[in-house]
C-alpha cells in the first residue's frame, strides 16, 4: 500500500509540473477571442449583479473556454530578481532594528500620516495608491511594529502616530445615504494622477448630471454600484480590526462592524479581486460580532465572484486578475475567511481547494521564475489554517519568507511598514517552526537555492539527535543520502541532472522536507 500512495503521489507531482506557469509568458487574445468575451460580458454581469448562480458557473466555464491556453496569463511582464540565499528568518531584534531604519526613513510621513486620513495629499512613497486606504494600512502596520518595540519612547510614539492618523479618518467615514459605512473615493484627477485620474473622469462622465450628487468636497461619495469603493472598504475594516485588536479602542470596533453592513449589501462584481476585498471586510464584522451572516455572506462571496475564475492551475482566468500583484491580493483578503469556514459548510471543499492551489502557484512560480511582487501573501500563506496546506508547501512558504526579509534587510527590497508589521507580528505568533523543533530536536536550512555544483545542509539538532538525508528526484528515486552532524554538510551536485529534487532529513522522531531546485 505504502508503494501504491507513494505512485500516487509522484504521477500528482508530474500532473502539477504540466500544469506549471510559464514563465515570463503575457495574455494574447485574438480577435475572435476578444469578441466572443465582450458579447458574454454582460450576461456575466447581470448573472453576477442578480445573484444567478448557476448562471455564474455556467457562464464563467464558457468564458475559461474562449480563453482557452490564454486563460491564466498576465496581462503583463511580471518583474523578476535575484533574492537572496538565506532562509533563516530574521531574528526578533534585527528585524526590530530593521523597522526603525524603515520608520526613520520616511518618519515626517508617519508623523503626519494623519494629513494622508484627509485626503490632503498623495503618497509619493506610494505611487498611485489611495489616500485613505494608504493611511489606514500604515497605521495598522505602525501598532504592529510598536507591540514589538521594546524603546518606550519609540513605542509610543509610533502608538500615537497610528491612532491619530485612524482617529482622523474616522471622521471620513459616511454617515448618510446609500454608502453609509463606507469611506469616500478621492478626486485624483486634480493631481494628474495617471492610473485613477482618467477612471475618475469616466466615471463622473458616466454619472452625468448625477455627478453633482456623487462628488462633494472632491471626493465620490456614491461609487454608484460600480465596485469602486469595495478594496477601499475592504482595507479599512481590516485596519480598524486590527487596531481594535491592539488598542481595544470600542470606536475602531464599531467603525468596522459599520463597514460590514455596508458591504453585506453590495452586489458581486466582475473583477474577482474586488469581491475579495468585500469578503474580508465582512469577515472581520464576523469576528467581531459572531454573527453568522457576516461570514454566510462572505463564503458566498468568495464561492460565487471569485471561484468561479480560478484555473486548474491556481491562477485567474483574465490577464488583470492574472497578474502576480492582483494574484497575491485575491490569496491576502481571502485567507481570514478560508480559516473561519465550518466544516459543515457546502462551499468549504471548493474555497480550501482554490485556495490550495492559489497558493501552491504563486510558490511555485516564486521559486520557478525568480518573481518579485512584495510578500505579504507569504505571511498570510504561512500562518493560513488550511488542511490541504502540507508541510512540504509550508516549508516552501518559510524558506521564501526567509529569503524576502533577508533581501529586505540587505538591500530594502519591497518592504514597508505594513509588510513589516505583518512579519512582526507573524513572528511573535508562529509556532509551528518552534514546536517543529520542540517535537522533533532538529531544524535545517539547505542553500544555496537554486544550487549548481554543491549543497550545503546546516542542521541544528537538540541532546545530539542523528540526522540522515536523502535526496530524492521527482520520480521518487534516492540520488543522494548520508548522515548529518550539528554542523554543516556539504553534498556534491555536479553529476546530478538539472530540475527538482526532495530533500528529506530525518531523525527517529520525525522528518522535514525542503524543494531544491538544481540548475546547470
Amino acid at each position: 500500500m505504502k508503494h501504491v500512495n507513494c505512485a500516487i503521489f509522484f504521477v500528482l507531482i508530474l500532473r502539477l509540473n504540466v500544469l506549471a506557469q510559464p514563465c515570463g509568458v503575457v495574455q494574447s487574445l485574438n480577435s475572435a477571442q476578444q469578441s466572443q468575451l465582450s458579447v458574454l460580458q454582460n450576461p456575466i454581469d447581470t448573472a453576477l449583479k442578480y445573484e444567478i448562480l448557476f448562471k455564474i458557473d455556467s457562464l464563467s466555464a464558457v468564458m475559461k473556454n474562449i480563453y482557452s491556453s490564454q486563460g491564466g496569463r498576465p496581462d503583463g511582464a511580471e518583474t523578476s530578481y535575484t533574492v537572496s540565499t538565506n532562509t533563516n528568518w530574521l531574528s526578533l531584534p534585527n528585524s526590530i532594528t530593521l523597522s526603525r531604519i524603515l520608520i526613520h526613513a520616511d518618519s515626517l510621513t508617519y508623523a503626519n500620516l494623519w494629513r494622508l486620513a484627509k485626503g490632503m495629499s498623495p503618497p509619493s512613497y506610494q505611487p498611485h495608491s489611495l489616500f485613505l486606504r494608504a493611511s489606514a494600512e500604515i497605521a495598522a502596520g505602525l501598532l504592529k511594529i510598536a507591540d514589538k518595540e521594546t524603546n518606550v519612547t519609540r513605542k509610543t510614539l509610533y502608538q500615537s502616530w497610528a491612532t491619530r492618523a485612524l482617529d482622523s479618518l474616522a471622521t471620513m467615514q459616511i454617515q448618510n445615504g446609500p454608502s453609509t459605512g463606507a469611506f469616500p473615493f478621492p478626486d485624483l484627477r486634480v493631481y494628474g494622477d495617471p492610473t485613477f485620474g482618467p477612471i475618475i473622469q469616466n466615471f463622473m462622465f458616466s454619472c452625468g448630471s448625477d455627478s453633482v450628487n456623487v462628488l462633494q468636497n472632491g471626493f465620490i461619495i456614491n461609487d454608484k454600484g460600480t465596485g469602486e469603493f469595495k478594496f477601499d472598504a475592504g482595507v479599512i475594516a481590516n485596519a480598524y480590526f486590527e487596531a481594535y485588536n491592539y488598542t481595544g479602542n470600542i470606536n475602531y470596533k464599531n467603525i468596522a462592524i459599520s463597514i460590514g453592513n455596508y458591504t453585506k449589501g453590495l452586489k458581486f462584481n466582475l473583477n474577482y479581486n474586488y469581491n475579495t476585498f468585500v469578503s474580508l471586510a465582512l469577515t472581520r464584522a464576523y469576528q467581531l460580532t459572531n454573527d453568522t451572516s457576516y461570514l454566510n455572506r462572505a463564503i458566498k462571496t468568495i464561492r460565487y465572484s471569485v471561484y468561479p475564475g480560478q484555473i486548474a492551475n491556481g491562477r485567474w482566468v483574465d490577464g488583470h486578475n492574472a497578474n502576480l500583484r492582483y494574484h497575491s491580493i485575491i490569496l491576502q483578503n481571502i485567507v481570514p475567511t478560508n480559516s473561519l469556514i465550518p466544516n459543515t459548510n457546502g462551499f468549504k471543499n471548493a474555497i480550501d481547494t482554490m485556495t490550495y492551489k492559489a497558493v501552491k502557484n504563486i510558490v511555485d512560480y516564486s521559486y520557478n521564475c525568480y518573481t518579485a511582487i512584495g510578500y505579504r501573501w507569504l505571511l498570510k500563506a504561512y500562518a493560513l489554517n488550511n488542511s490541504m496546506i502540507t508541510q512540504t508547501l509550508k516549508d516552501s512558504i518559510s524558506d521564501l519568507i526567509g529569503r524576502q526579509i533577508n533581501q529586505s534587510a540587505s538591500h530594502g527590497d519591497y518592504l514597508d511598514v505594513p509588510t513589516m508589521g505583518e512579519y512582526l507580528e507573524l513572528l511573535g505568533t508562529t509556532t509551528s517552526v518552534n514546536d517543529f523543533y520542540k517535537q522533533n530536536n532538529f531544524l535545517i536550512n539547505a542553500f544555496p537555492n537554486p544550487i549548481a555544483e554543491e549543497l550545503t545542509i546546516e542542521a541544528t539538532s537538540a541532546n545530539d539527535t542523528k540526522l540522515t538525508y536523502i535526496l530524492l528526484d521527482a520520480l521518487g528515486r534516492m540520488v543522494l543520502a548520508g548522515n548529518l552532524n550539528n554542523s554543516k554538510t556539504t553534498i556534491n551536485t555536479s553529476n546530478l541532472e538539472k530540475g527538482f529534487y526532495s530533500l528529506s532529513v530525518t531523525n527517529e522522531k520525525g522528518s522535514s522536507l525542503k524543494t531544491i531546485k538544481l540548475v546547470k
